[in-house]
């Protein structure tokens, strides 16, 4: 039951002994807000959690007696292990009182065990082979888990086994992992639409973001700057679309994610050397122009979203977020795709800039709608871009403490600014 439910009901039985309201009239007001059926997250989690350690331990157990095993029983203990696990958790399922967060630890364990499998059958065989690749093949498991269950669980184990993939490759073989992009983007991405699970959409997007720097990290490290931009404002742009889609709870993770990835890059973007690197982006590497394509397609399918269905319903503050954001996208493609070796001071003077218009438009917003969070990051961000100045450009310490004085000044004024707003907001309810 919701903690709004909860209030209702309460509510509900003070108002029929102070007489306001009758009993009819107050189970036709309950029937206006049915209780959503809720899953059991809270025993799904702990038994993937419990599943995962057992089959670590598990798996540390039998590595410590490895040696002494013969062949036959080594490979009865990897596929009898698998079965077991998978085995028991379809008998649970088909009991009528088959709990969900048991099926679903039982799973996750025969997940484990098969990841277990992948290595002690090549230990056992002496298969000598690329060992990232047991990740992929470990996480393809896991994912078509997922779809056969299906299985939010599952689809993170899957994204996490993708992420040690990429980064194994990129941190012990310097190789850029272009299939795990591609992973996600078609194998995680359609689940969490289908499923509608803002969760599975949150941590498949922060996977897809990490994942494919990692990538074109490795094809060019300055590319990863203005890469990222493009698709922290093609999740923004989307994010406010959202509502208007099949999946209006979309919304939150894609706004999150790209805010912070906007914001974060706008910041780094606003000191010298950082912005002077977007114009020495070369672009000879094929993958890195399908990178940069596949970006702009989504930025442009993410406007075209928007445009159709949710333009006129955005808030003001937000448009001007977007205006904004347009703005800095066009210095960023200029700057990206101009092959000289100009200074990077004209772009880093626009980022300090676009950053404070961030700051101060995230303050209005959450100053306006009572939102805490909105205005401490518009203040975090303010503070962030002062201290950066400072450490740049002032040398006199008389400067520097003028600085943090209006630094603290801001944002004592921003704190009274909100607390006039939200009182104002108080007393014109009725």
């Amino acid at each position: 039951m919701s903690k709004h439910l909860d209030w209702l009901k309460r509510e509900l039985v003070q108002w029929r002994a102070e007489g306001l309201v009758d009993e009819p009239l107050a189970q036709r007001i309950l029937a206006r807000y049915p209780a959503a059926t809720e899953r059991n997250w809270g025993r799904i989690i702990f038994s993937s959690i419990g599943a995962v350690l057992v089959g670590l331990g598990v798996i540390l157990f039998f590595a410590y007696n490895w040696q002494a095993l013969p062949k036959a029983a080594k490979l009865a203990l990897v596929f009898g292990g698998l079965a077991l696990a998978h085995g028991s958790a379809l008998a649970v399922a088909r009991r009528p009182d088959g709990a969900r967060g048991l099926v679903e630890g039982l799973h996750v364990l025969g997940t484990m065990l098969f990841g277990a499998g992948i290595w002690l059958v090549a230990q056992i065989y002496h298969i000598d082979e690329h060992y990232p690749n047991a990740f992929l093949v470990w996480s393809a498991g896991a994912l078509a888990m997922a779809w056969a269950m299906p299985s939010i669980v599952q689809a993170l184990l899957a994204l996490c086994l993708v992420t040690f993939w990429a980064g194994v490759e990129l941190f012990d073989f310097h190789s850029a992992v272009h299939g795990a992009p591609l992973l996600v983007v078609l194998g995680v991405l359609p689940l969490a639409w289908w499923r509608r699970s803002p969760v599975l959409l949150f941590f498949t997007l922060a996977v897809l973001f990490v994942v494919t720097a990692f990538a074109a990290g490795a094809l060019q490290a300055k590319a990863v700057m203005p890469l990222l931009y493009l698709m922290g404002a093609a999740s923004l742009i989307a994010g406010a679309a959202a509502p208007a889609t099949p999946f209006p709870d979309a919304g939150g993770p894609l706004r999150f994610l790209g805010l912070t990835v906007v914001l974060g890059c706008s910041y780094l973007l606003s000191f010298k050397d950082l912005a002077g690197m977007l114009r020495k982006v070369d672009f000879s590497s094929p993958g890195l122009a399908l990178y940069f394509g596949a970006a702009g397609l989504a930025l442009a399918g993410a406007l075209a979203l928007l445009a159709r269905g949710r333009l006129a319903q955005v808030d003001a503050y937000r448009r001007w977020q977007l205006v904004l954001l347009a703005v800095a996208l066009a210095i960023v493609l200029i700057a990206t795709f101009r092959f000289d070796r100009g200074a990077g001071l004209p772009t880093a003077v626009a980022f300090n800039l676009i950053a404070l218009g961030f700051a101060a438009l995230l303050i209005l917003e959450g100053s306006a709608q009572r939102r805490a969070r909105l205005v401490a990051v518009g203040c975090l961000l303010f503070a962030m871009i002062a201290i950066g100045r400072y450490a740049d450009l002032f040398t006199s310490l008389l400067v520097r403490s003028a600085v943090f004085v209006a630094v603290g000044v801001t944002l004592f004024l921003v704190g009274n600014f909100y607390a006039r707003s939200r009182r104002r907001a108080q007393e014109a309810q009725p």
